[in-house]
């Protein structure tokens, strides 16, 4: 404890009115001197001893105890220190500069760690939060140990002035090279099958070719060389509907920090332009209008629906004004413009003689080549006109043993279909409405997902190629659409039953996804198989772990993994890739991960502290030197921190310096000799 003494005040009137009355008290005087008063010195004393009457002067004593000055240390431990294997040296300088700060008395010595963000890494925000109880004659100054990449250096750096030197410690060698790749231009939709293109451009130091590749979805798509320092252009195709990961990597350079800012990722939702859809049905009967009205009903379906009547070559002695009937146009639909439709439907198949031969072979070259088929069978499908003794036998999975079942059963989810997405989840299985027609099958490949007369084949799902086919051995899905013995799901059954068809990802009887949830990462695998096994994860920052996961339903497998950074997750299993974005899918912390002094020199400078770097390992460190208030605060190899000499008052006593009335009374005597003075 010390003693100190001061003056102090009490006044007899309240600020505002004490304030006022000086200034009234000077504009008088001012007004009284221009005016050539006789005596101002006695009127400007006279005034004075008033005005220190109604203030009440005190002599105070005060027990006074040191306060310690407090200097703060701030270590980055962002994503950009762990992404360019710093963060340990960052810590290990702070504790370093911690211990040497701690051997200094009269010094509280505070640590705090900076993190990344969706905006990057906040330095001085991190500084105001710590010293924000401080008070400024008390703050001894900042240290500051990082890589210099701040997202929040300030732009008028003067305002931090009163938090005394800052010293910033650079980890990291400014100049050691390090590739990275920018996103320019990312489309966030584009058409499926239609170019989108991509604009970019490799930061390098040097100004050769890169080689840059594009993936979608873990499938590599394209590439291009691209010239570093340049913007380039690439144009992708979206491959399906939905979200659709695209990720453009950068190849190694020849000096790097890092490999994870080579690669940008976005994510692009592919729509497509209009699914064209050929529904062709035979004799009229109620299912094609439940087909009819399935499809279009879907705003993104375009419907072409022909009903077959008459051989295309059928000639009869009708007259015109009473034909009413015209001819298929087939040649127009199955040679010139067969390509154009996704899915084919045949309900209840016109006789084979109707068509030409070989446009049933055009129709297994059109699947295979990445279209989609079904067939709903009608009676004559048993019989010597079925579609199976087409051309399009060799793509089909099962064929018709002849016979027809024409008594009631109740279809029924196979096995495999309780697996089967498109089938899987269906509500309520046993409480189905009974059909009453079938043709018997045998299925030879593909998946039976349903069942109906005898155990017999229902429904058969197959891939031929890169396209896709569909068997359903009856035509009787409209009796669910009337209720008949209670109806059931014929809406959903055949819009996934379409939908798969016609690829659409979601329905995939294989797939993996990845998404943001509550506590991480959310995992999802569907498999008609035995379990799938673990799944890989893989960090932004390259981290490998694995994740088990368990049965949800049949087929349907989830599990849960942390998350723990900001960027692009991606999940393996097998040849299946997914991904996902845990915050931005480019981090600012990713972007740029090379050692800079420059970004928060300003900052150092205007609060009368330095830059130094420490070297990749931190090891480079500056003495630490206690200075007095407004020194010089660094030099080649070392840092200062202030000695304020703040203190805390513990006690204090106050005697007045006179009675006011007495300082009142002098002032009055004074004016009045002053008003003597004048009248002579």
């Amino acid at each position: 404890m010390i003693a100190g003494a001061r003056i102090g005040f009490d006044p007899a009137l309240p600020t505002g009115a004490m304030i006022a009355l000086g200034a009234l008290v000077l504009i008088s005087l001012g007004v009284y001197v221009w005016r050539g008063g006789g005596a101002p010195m006695l009127r400007f004393v006279g005034l004075a001893f008033v005005f220190l009457g109604l203030t009440q002067p005190q002599w105070v004593r005060e027990t006074r105890e040191p306060a310690n000055d407090v200097a703060l240390i701030v270590v980055d431990q962002s994503e950009s220190l762990a992404l360019a294997g710093r963060r340990d040296a960052a810590r290990a300088a702070g504790d370093a500069m911690a211990e040497r700060l701690a051997r200094e008395s009269g010094l509280e010595v505070r640590v705090r760690e900076a993190r990344g963000g969706p905006d990057g890494t906040m330095i001085t925000s991190v500084i105001s939060d710590a010293l924000s109880d401080v008070a400024p004659d008390r703050i001894g100054g900042v240290i500051v140990v990082t890589d210099g990449q701040a997202a929040d250096a300030p732009e008028e750096p003067r305002r931090f002035a009163e938090l005394g030197p800052a010293h910033i410690l650079i980890v990291g060698d400014p100049e050691r090279g390090d590739r990275r790749l920018e996103l320019i231009s990312a489309p966030t939709f584009g058409i499926v099958d239609e170019p989108m293109r991509i604009t970019g451009r490799v930061i390098d130091s040097g100004n050769g070719q890169v080689r840059v590749r594009v993936s979608i979805d873990g499938q590599r798509v394209t590439e291009t060389l691209a010239r570093a320092n340049q913007d380039f252009s690439i144009d992708v195709r979206l491959p399906h509907r939905g979200r659709n990961m695209v990720v453009v990597e950068a190849e190694e350079g020849p000096q790097e920090i890092t490999l994870s800012n080579n690669r940008q990722a976005f994510a692009a939702n592919g729509v497509r332009d209009r699914l064209r859809v050929l529904l062709v049905t035979g004799s009229p009967h109620p299912g094609a209008r439940v087909w009819r009205n399935l499809l279009k009903s879907d705003p993104a379906v375009d419907l072409v629906h022909f009903s077959i009547l008459r051989p295309p070559d059928k000639q009869d002695y009708t007259p015109l004004h009473e034909l009413a009937l015209i001819p298929f146009p087939t040649e127009e639909l199955f040679e010139r413009r067969l390509d154009e439709f996704d899915l084919i439907i045949f309900d209840r198949a016109p006789q084979r003689g109707i068509l030409q031969a070989y446009y049933y072979a055009n129709i297994a070259r059109r699947v295979e080549n990445g279209g989609a088929l079904l067939i709903t069978a009608g009676e004559s499908e048993a019989g010597l006109d079925g579609l199976y003794r087409t051309a399009l036998a060799g793509i089909l999975p099962s064929q018709p043993t002849g016979n027809v079942i024409t008594r009631a059963y109740r279809p029924s989810p196979t096995a495999t279909g309780e697996r089967h997405p498109v089938v899987r989840g269906l509500p309520a299985p046993e409480r189905w409405g009974r059909w009453t027609q079938q043709v018997g099958a045998r299925a030879t490949s593909g998946q039976t997902v349903l069942s109906g007369a005898d155990g017999q084949p229902l429904l058969v799902l197959d891939r031929a190629g890169r396209g896709r086919v569909a068997q359903l051995w009856t035509d009787q899905p409209w009796l669910w659409a009337r209720g008949y013995d209670g109806g059931g799901p014929h809406g959903e059954l055949l819009r996934r039953l379409a939908h798969w068809l016609m690829q659409e990802p979601e329905l995939e009887d294989e797939s993996l996804s990845i998404d943001a949830g509550a506590r991480g990462l959310d995992i999802e695998r569907s498999t008609l198989g035995a379990a799938p096994g673990a799944v890989e994860i893989i960090a932004p920052s390259g981290q490998r772990s694995s994740v088990d996961l368990g049965e949800s339903a049949p087929g349907l497998w989830r599990g849960e993994a942390p998350a723990t950074e900001q960027g692009l997750y991606e999940a393996r299993s097998g040849e299946l890739r997914a991904f996902a974005a845990i915050g931005p899918l480019n981090p600012r912390e990713a972007a740029a991960l090379a050692a800079n002094p420059d970004i928060l020199a300003p900052f150092a400078e205007a609060t009368g502290g330095g830059v130094m770097l420490t070297g990749e390992d931190g090891a480079r460190l500056p003495e630490v030197r206690r200075i007095e208030r407004g020194a010089r605060a660094n030099g080649g190899d070392w840092i200062g921190i202030e000695r304020n000499g703040a203190y805390v008052v513990r006690a204090a006593t106050a005697s007045p310096l006179g009675p006011g009335w007495l300082w009142a009374l002098i002032g009055a005597a004074l004016l009045m000799l002053g008003w003597r003075r004048e009248s002579r």
